[in-house]
């Protein structure tokens, strides 16, 4: 496909859409940004004929053609950076559930996740200034219907993204997909209640998408 198409443009169309689907298509195009540029850092640049990769590296035209010289789709790619990082803020403690258990097989997990990965993203909420505010999303009549039909949009793209022929594609977008239905879920829970507890699997996909949201931008910083 081709690098994170609509949903960032300043058409009279667009703003007439409901805010939820303006969030929807801006976070869809960015995770396609994503996607693009993490095939682009590390790209075949030499395949063999049996189907083996003599050399990977960086292949800066891919990334210029399918995200860099398009506006749209780079700012799609920070709204869907401050989305997932609001939301691993929001949540808490509640991602304390993506460390691995505890004991010998997951040792080495375990203190990846202790020592380096929660830290960063703790460190990565205090940092960075609040840029997404889920209050004003869903203002307006139906608002019930409205959240219910967005978790099922996310999580329907998921479904999509096994399908397609790609193999890290299907990787990355499935997780990242995850990581957006579980961000959803906690953007929009009730604002006055603690916040929602996560499954292993919610949490890991909540921190790992950011990771890749957050490395994609430090990419794009190395080529401009």
């Amino acid at each position: 496909g081709g690098g994170g198409g609509g949903g960032g443009g300043g058409g009279d169309e667009l703003c007439l859409l409901p805010a939820e689907q303006r969030v929807y298509n801006r976070v869809l195009s960015g995770l396609h940004s994503s996607i693009s540029l993490h095939i682009a850092r590390t790209y075949c640049l030499q395949p063999e004929t049996g189907g083996e990769c003599l050399r990977w590296g960086v292949n800066r035209s891919l990334a210029h053609s399918r995200v860099l010289a398009h506006k749209e789709r780079l700012d799609n790619l920070y709204v869907a950076f401050a989305v997932m990082l609001r939301a691993v803020v929001k949540a808490g403690d509640a991602i304390t559930a993506a460390v691995p258990p505890a004991g010998a097989a997951m040792g080495e997990g375990r203190r990846e996740w202790e020592t380096r990965l929660l830290p960063g993203v703790r460190a990565l909420g205090a940092a960075c200034p609040t840029s997404f505010d889920e209050t004003s999303l869903l203002e307006g009549d139906g608002e019930g219907l409205r959240r219910e039909m967005l978790q099922a949009r996310f999580e329907h793209l998921g479904r999509i993204m096994r399908c397609v022929g790609c193999d890290r594609c299907k990787l990355w977008g499935t997780l990242q997909a995850r990581g957006f239905a579980t961000a959803v879920r906690v953007l929009l829970a009730d604002a006055d209640g603690p916040a929602p507890a996560l499954t292993r699997q919610e949490a890991v996909a909540l921190v790992v998408t950011l990771e890749r949201l957050s490395a994609s931008l430090a990419f794009v910083r190395e080529l401009l």
